[in-house]
């Protein structure tokens, strides 16, 4: 079996775990996936890592040979899902791309922290997880994607 390290400047960052995304239709049900991140982020919380909780407000402003679209999202899409239990010194970082690190100050955020590494967890795996797991490997920083027995 591997063995696998965590640094220990780590940092565990949770996309789209959000009111307005969990009701979309997922593989993996989603009461699991709510339930494994909140074991991450206790974990985290009790060794004093850092949490960033990432929400998406938007969307990317799309081709631009086309308009701008824009879109309205419904009241409270944004919301984060109260089982996260925010906390005032978790990073919150809000994103109109898949990725957490786009035209965001999450790379900044981290680097201030001395975070050498990542761990991503969230729901939506095949983009937000996915797209923000490659930007934080192009800004430098070692990635984990945990798995799920």
């Amino acid at each position: 079996m591997p063995v696998t390290t965590i640094d220990e400047q780590t940092a565990l960052i949770v996309p789209d775990l959000q009111k307005g995304i969990i009701n979309l239709p997922s593989i993996q049900p989603i009461s699991d996936v709510i339930n494994r991140c909140c074991a991450l982020i206790d974990a985290f919380r009790q060794h004093g890592l850092p949490i960033v909780l990432v929400n998406v407000a938007g969307g990317a402003p799309g081709r631009t040979e086309q308009p701008r679209r824009h879109v309205s999202l419904p009241e409270g899409f944004s919301d984060l899902l109260p089982e996260l239990n925010q906390q005032p010194g978790d990073i919150l970082v809000t994103k109109r791309t898949w990725g957490a690190f786009s035209s965001t100050d999450l790379e900044g955020q981290l680097q201030a922290k001395g975070v050498t590494q990542v761990v991503l967890a969230g729901s939506a795996t095949g983009t937000g997880v996915e797209s923000t797991a490659r930007q934080a490997y192009e800004h430098g920083f070692n990635v984990r994607l945990p798995s799920m027995p």
